[in-house]
């Protein structure tokens, strides 16, 4: 891993801020398809992404032992792909969304997103009082 100004914290926090940009991506995406029909819901979690944004899978990076094994590199298809509920209740109209469910985890997620924030700005306001006191 590179070795930056801020270090491997600042780095978690970029991945993990870049990760709750796209699952709200995701919970907005299903919202909008909510009248859709045959719309399956996109179920990628804010796991998902981070483990992505982190270069591997959220358990550490999986080896290809076999070339009949899949191919789950962060740059094959399978990252980025699609998921869908596949034991959700389909609607009489082959929709999938709930949409009480995606209001919760956006909301959810919205809230994590402005804690992720407040670290970063807690860590960078240390950093700023350490310059300022080290130019005293």
């Amino acid at each position: 891993m590179p070795q930056t100004l801020f270090g491997a914290g600042f780095l978690r926090l970029e991945s993990a801020m870049a990760a709750r940009e796209q699952v709200q991506n995701v919970y907005a995406s299903n919202i909008a398809n909510a009248d859709t029909p045959n719309y399956k819901a996109d179920t990628r979690s804010f796991a998902d992404f981070f483990a992505e944004k982190r270069g591997g899978v959220a358990t550490g990076h999986l080896a290809r032992t076999n070339p009949r094994h899949l191919d789950i590199s962060p740059s094959s298809s399978v990252f980025g792909g699609v998921f869908h509920h596949d034991t959700g209740a389909l609607r009489m109209d082959g929709n999938t969304v709930d949409t009480r469910k995606e209001m919760t985890q956006m909301a959810e997620n919205q809230m994590m997103h402005e804690l992720n924030m407040q670290i970063i700005k807690g860590r960078l306001t240390g950093m700023g009082n350490v310059i300022k006191a080290g130019s005293r």
